[in-house]
This record gives C-alpha cells, structure tokens and sequence, in this order.
C-alpha cells in the first residue's frame, strides 16, 4: 500500500484538486488506485498509533506537509475520517515532516522530523532539520490530538542543570546568573494575578496572555489553558530555533528565530502583577 500526493484538475478552475491518493500493488510495479483523501497537500505522512499509550486501541493518522491531520481508520485502501482536521503547529517554520518506520516493538514510539522552513541569509545549507519529537495521541475535551515532545535522548547531551522551586515571581530573575547559547528549559507556573507571563530567551521575548490564553513568539500564537491554575511550558533553544511545547505537548510551537551574537542570558519575568513558579529547570 503506498500513500502518495497527487493532482487532478477540476473543470472551470485554475487550482487542482489535491489529495492523499492510496495505491495498492503486488509486486511494486503496478499500482491500482483505490481512494483519495482530500484536502492534503505534498509529502504524505500515513500511520498506525495508539491511543491514550493502549495498544489495543488504536487510530490511523494521515497528514500533508503542513501538519494538518486527521485522525480515523484505514482498511489498506480507503481512510475513513473520524476525527479531523486539526492543526498540528502553530509555528513559522514548520514544514515536510517524516515519521521513522520499524522502531523496534520493545520501544514502540513514532518519532517525527520536520523541516524547518526559516530564512538564513548567507548560510551554506538550505535551513535545518527540527529536533525529533515523539508523537502520541491523546483524548482530550476536544476529541482526539496528537501531541509532540522532544525524544528523551535528549538527556544524554545536557551538560549542567539549574533548578527553582517555589518562587513568588514580580520584579526579581531567578535566571540572572544563567548564560550561554543552548537550553532545554522547563517551566511549571502559574500566572496569578499578572497580566502577562514568559521567558526572555536570548532576547528573543517567549509571552503568555493572561486573558487570551495564549503564547506569543516572533508574530505566531497559540492556545495554552491553564491547568490546575498553571501552565507548563518546554523550551529547546538551538542556534537558528526555539521549539516550544506547552502543557505536556498538547501545543507545538517550532519558532525560526536567530538569537543576537551578543544576547546570552535567560529571564523570567511577570508583568501587572505578580506569579508563583512552581519549577523551573534549566539544562
């Protein structure tokens, strides 16, 4: 069975139709169309997961370049939309994504790489690949999501650590005596009764809309609730990116963004009031 992007041209418009089309064959060389699923465009992603982490539940997932998915059933020739479509990043540089095929069963997860769409002038590559997240799909209030998080191999790389717990956040960082130019931070906090909340990362601002409910980077936003009276929020700051995960992965946020050469500290900060950080963990 083979997932591919294709066009067909609709009478009286100038833009084709454009879909997921699934094709069958017995022996690779000839192929029978079977379905299209419409509404995707380029680089097909189609696979198997489980929901909640249950095995013996499970859903098919089918996505285009963008990120966009749905979520539904596939018997090997038609996917049957259940849940969907649903945006999977509210990012600027999000693009092409791929999943790996034949993870071992005793580790079982699906891990994607993205393409990460940011201008670099001068630069002798065509912009970078995101850092792998592994995708699980969870319910929640609003249906079926997948959420995104940094693989855990990522601990094997950290050189230092910096922990906070327990601070009443207003005027003073916590982070003043922390420098340098990669991070992969951590934040448990809850808002209170400030206006607004969020990290100074290399200069580049990381905010939280008390009001909106929202997070803010580089002219993009996206929803973040509160849960139990506070927000978690992950940061992996990289030379050209700062990928943001909010509330255990439900939002994904990969930011193309190159820091000042002279920009090399971090702060948190609240505005119009003051918050509490419940846990604040710097690598």
């Amino acid at each position: 069975v083979m997932a591919v992007y294709d066009e067909q041209p609709v009478e009286g418009k100038d833009e084709p139709a454009r879909s997921i089309a699934f094709y069958t064959s017995p022996n690779l060389k000839d192929w029978t169309l079977q379905s299209r699923l419409e509404g995707f465009y380029e680089c097909p992603e189609l696979f198997e997961i489980a929901v909640d982490g249950d095995p013996d539940n499970t859903r098919w997932v089918a996505y285009g370049a963008s990120g966009e998915y749905a979520v539904g059933q596939f018997d090997g020739r038609e996917f049957t939309v259940t849940d969907g479509r649903h945006r999977f990043n509210f990012g600027n540089c999000f693009y092409a994504s791929q999943t790996f095929n034949d993870i071992p069963e005793e580790d079982g997860r699906r891990i994607q790489i993205a393409w990460g769409t940011l201008s670099t002038p001068g630069m002798p590559f065509n912009q970078l690949m995101m850092f792998p997240v592994e995708l699980t799909l969870h319910s929640t209030a609003e249906g079926l999501r997948l959420f995104a998080n940094p693989v855990r191999e990522i601990e094997a790389i950290r050189a230092r650590s910096h922990c906070f717990v327990d601070r009443d956040l207003r005027e003073q960082n916590p982070l003043e005596e922390v420098s340098g130019d990669l991070f992969d931070i951590e934040l448990v906090i809850d808002p209170g009764d400030a206006r607004e909340i969020g990290l100074l990362i290399r200069g580049v601002p990381v905010a939280y809309d008390c009001a909106k409910s929202e997070l803010h980077c580089r002219g993009v936003a996206g929803k973040l609730e509160r849960q139990d009276g506070a927000i978690t929020l992950r940061a992996l700051v990289d030379r050209t990116t700062i990928e943001l995960f909010g509330n255990g992965g439900a939002l994904y946020m990969p930011i193309g963004v190159i820091p000042p050469d002279n920009q090399h500290g971090l702060a948190v900060y609240s505005i119009g009031g003051s918050a509490r950080i419940h846990s604040l963990v710097v690598h």
